[in-house]
C-alpha cells in the first residue's frame, strides 16, 4: 500500500489520480502519521442472467396432455365451498 502526504496531494492532484486509476489503496499521512486510507471502489460486475426453470415442461411432465372437461373447475370449487 502506498503512502502520500496530504500536503503533497494538495499541491499535485494528478498524483492522486494516478493512484486511484491504478486501483491502489493509499495511506494518507499528515505530519508523518496515517490519518486515513483512500481505497478505490471496485468495478461492479454485471448481474448474472437469471435462468428460469421451464415451468411448461414441468407441467407436461406431471400432467401430460390431460385437459379437464368444461365445467370441472367450477364443480370442484363449488364442492370445496360446500355448495353442492
Amino acid at each position: 500500500m502506498k503512502t502520500a502526504e496530504l500536503e503533497d496531494l494538495k499541491r499535485d492532484m494528478k498524483q492522486l489520480d494516478v493512484f486511484v486509476n491504478g486501483h491502489e489503496s493509499i495511506h494518507l499521512m499528515s505530519d508523518g502519521q496515517a490519518v486515513a486510507v483512500l481505497t478505490p471502489i471496485p468495478k461492479q460486475m454485471p448481474p448474472a442472467k437469471i435462468q428460469w426453470p421451464d415451468f411448461e415442461a414441468q407441467q407436461r411432465a406431471i400432467f401430460g396432455d390431460r385437459v379437464l372437461p368444461a365445467g370441472t373447475i367450477q364443480e370442484l370449487m363449488d364442492e370445496e365451498r360446500g355448495e353442492r
